[in-house]
Formats: C-alpha cells, structure tokens, sequence
C-alpha cells in the first residue's frame, strides 16, 4: 500500500510541475496575432521616450518582454543581435522591452550596456505596456509587420526567426 501511495503522489507532483511548466510558456490572454499592436511610448534607458507609432508604415517591428536574470532572455539574445545587426539598415527594429520584476533601471542599464545591446532598450515601470500585450512571463516575442499588425507571438523565438523576419523585410514598402 505505501509504495502506491508514493508513486501515486510521484505522479501527482510530476503532472503538477509539468502543468506549471507548460502554463509559464504561454502568455495571459488570447493571441493578438492578426490585430494591429497596441501602442505605446516608453522611456528608452537614456529617458527619451520611444514610440510604437514612430514605426508604423516604415519598419518590421519585433518586441521583446525580458528581463537581466531570465536565462531564457539571455540564451536568445545573441540571436537577436544577430540578427537585428544583419537586417537594421533593411528597416528591421527590436524594442527590448523590461520593467521592474525584479530588477532597477540601474539593473538593466548595467546589463545592456555589459552586454553591447545594440537595439533600444525602454523601460516600463509600471508593466502596462507589458501588460496590455498579455506578457506574464518572459521571454516574450511579437512580430509586427511594417504597418504594426501582429504577425507572431510566442514565448520563445521561433525557429525559423530570421527567415520570418527576412520575408516581413522583403513584402513591399507601404511607402
């Protein structure tokens, strides 16, 4: 009897770990793929504000939910300066976007400056920004074609991320 009791609670702690694990690779919400992004202006890490907006109708957009002590962010992060160094002058833009889970300004600032991030860095001290696009947990990404419609979203970058962001760059300027 005690020894199905135990591998009954083994299994019950294994499916709740798994159920966890699977609920922290999902963003809160419904999908936002197909809607236009929401807007938003944050300050950057120098405090000049950034705007969504200032992008629309001229450049690919990806965010970036992150934080300075997610091993997930830091793993994808040399795929993201990759490829942003390789598609920038196309009209390809990141905004890595973080608030204060956990970390400070001075936190992030020391982070993306050790680190050489090359793509701008806005910090949104209250999570609202982060909150309206449902992000709960991070890493978070979301592709936004040139006129700012959510073309993907994800927890993590998906595998085929640089020719995604190749075919955004090669549909025709809206200009």
């Amino acid at each position: 009897m005690r020894s199905g009791a135990l591998w009954t609670g083994l299994a019950l702690l294994l499916a709740a770990s798994l159920g966890a694990s699977f609920a922290a690779d999902r963003r809160g919400g419904p999908s936002l793929v197909g809607t236009t992004a929401p807007a938003f202006t944050l300050p950057d890490l120098s405090g000049r504000p950034v705007s969504l907006d200032s992008y629309r109708g001229r450049q690919v957009v990806q965010i970036v939910g992150w934080a300075t002590w997610c091993r997930g962010c830091r793993r994808e992060i040399p795929r993201l300066m990759d490829t942003y160094e390789k598609h920038h002058l196309e009209g390809f833009e990141i905004l890595a976007i973080t608030g204060p889970m956990g970390q400070d300004l001075d936190r992030v600032k020391d982070f993306a400056r050790q680190t050489g991030l090359p793509y701008p860095v806005l910090f949104d001290e209250g999570n609202r920004v982060l909150q309206s696009y449902g992000v709960y947990f991070v890493p978070y990404t979301c592709l936004l074609d040139r006129n700012g419609k959510i073309v993907y979203e994800g927890s993590h970058l998906p595998n085929d991320y640089e020719k995604r962001v190749e075919e955004l760059l090669a549909q025709a300027d809206p200009t």
